[in-house]
């Protein structure tokens, strides 16, 4: 028997060439955007305005002041008295949750984004178009839902290992918090059996949750795409499709970790030799600038010094970003590609590829054309 795990390595390869290429900047620029974006967690890089500009031709409503000139010194003395007044007037502990609470919003918002940006790349190895604005908005509910379910098995993942250094902690000195003490003094006087059966049990618990938490984003967020179903839905029908194909399921866990070695390599090659010339580069630029403003000191010692390395290095930055990107795009491709080949191979009504992605495509025609021939004969 062929297993699809190993034979998807292949397809893979051609699939990803034939979505790549031929050739678009348009196309490449929104994948690129894309992967700069996308996630499996909280790293969505959306950047929104701290707050609205509330400026209306030169002047500023200033709440309980009245309306100033914004370039006037009046205008922005009585802001600032405000200012302070109102936040002289909060308690600390208010505003520190305040500011928690609009962090933890600003996290959520941006993992939510994040999700379903990942989903929108989904849908362009579904239709072979790469749209950007119309999928988001349409996946946001499907992202909300596997956000929930991030965090759910984020927490059983994360959660033993927590506990087991908190333990530890408290084990060593007291914490101060009465349950955890207590909690700690009770498994520090358990016997070697009972110990090692929780190490195992929490063991099991981080297993289990981290082999989930994979077949989520494998698995289940292209059942998603393909059905148009929420991830719990995703979930029933990913489980009735490897319930019965564990050693399938097996063998692509162990392919896929040897894919993700390759691709960690590639990338770190990349990551080196344009890291190499971008730091020549930066260096360059810094010794020369450093010749007018009166030696190497003055970078770290003068303003126009540190405004110059600040500069030097947010472009640097920015322009290994830029051309690391596109090996990215080749890899993050080639990767999901992988995936998603192996699911619609253990399932071909889980097949994700547009047909003119999907290598596959032109044998299950053949395929069909055949059983077809073969109906017409008997009749």
């Amino acid at each position: 028997m062929g297993w699809q795990a190993v034979e998807a390595v292949d397809d893979a390869v051609e699939a990803t060439r034939r979505f790549l290429f031929p050739f678009s900047l348009v196309r490449w620029a929104k994948l690129a955007l894309l992967v700069l974006l996308m996630g499996g967690g909280a790293n969505a890089g959306v950047s929104v305005p701290a707050a609205p500009d509330a400026r209306i031709g030169g002047v500023s409503r200033v709440p309980g002041v009245g309306w100033a000139e914004t370039g006037t010194e009046s205008g922005v003395v009585e802001f600032e008295t405000v200012v302070s007044d109102l936040l002289g007037g909060l308690p600390g502990d208010w505003l520190i949750a305040a500011v928690a609470i609009v962090a933890v919003v600003c996290v959520v918002a941006f993992s939510v984004a994040s999700l379903s940006l990942r989903l929108v790349f989904y849908d362009a190895l579904r239709t072979n178009e790469v749209s950007l604005w119309r999928p988001f908005l349409g996946r946001l509910r499907q992202a909300v839902g596997l956000f929930v379910a991030s965090v759910v098995l984020w927490s059983l993942a994360a959660g033993p290992i927590a506990l087991a250094v908190l333990l530890a902690a408290a084990a060593e000195a007291p914490i101060g918090w009465g349950p955890i003490d207590s909690f700690a003094a009770a498994v520090g006087s358990l016997s070697i059996g009972p110990a090692v059966f929780l190490v195992l049990v929490g063991i099991a618990v981080v297993l289990l949750a981290t082999l989930a938490l994979r077949l989520t984003y494998e698995f289940v967020v292209p059942a998603m795409v393909v059905e148009d179903t929420g991830v719990t839905a995703g979930w029933r029908r990913v489980w009735r499709t490897v319930s019965g194909e564990w050693a399938e399921l097996l063998v692509y866990l162990g392919v896929h970790f040897f894919v993700g070695i390759g691709i960690a390599v590639v990338e770190g090659i990349a990551l080196v030799l344009a890291g190499s010339a971008v730091v020549a580069v930066a260096g360059s630029t810094l010794l020369l600038a450093a010749v007018p403003l009166g030696g190497l000191g003055a970078l770290a010692s003068t303003t126009a010094g540190i405004a110059t390395v600040a500069v030097v290095v947010i472009v640097a930055v920015a322009a290994l970003v830029a051309v690391t990107l596109p090996v990215s795009v080749v890899t993050r491709s080639y990767l999901i590609a992988y995936e998603v080949a192996t699911l619609g191979g253990i399932d071909s009504d889980l097949r994700l590829l547009h047909p003119d992605i999907d290598p596959t495509s032109n044998d299950r025609d053949l395929t069909s054309i055949d059983r077809d021939q073969v109906s017409n004969d008997r009749d």
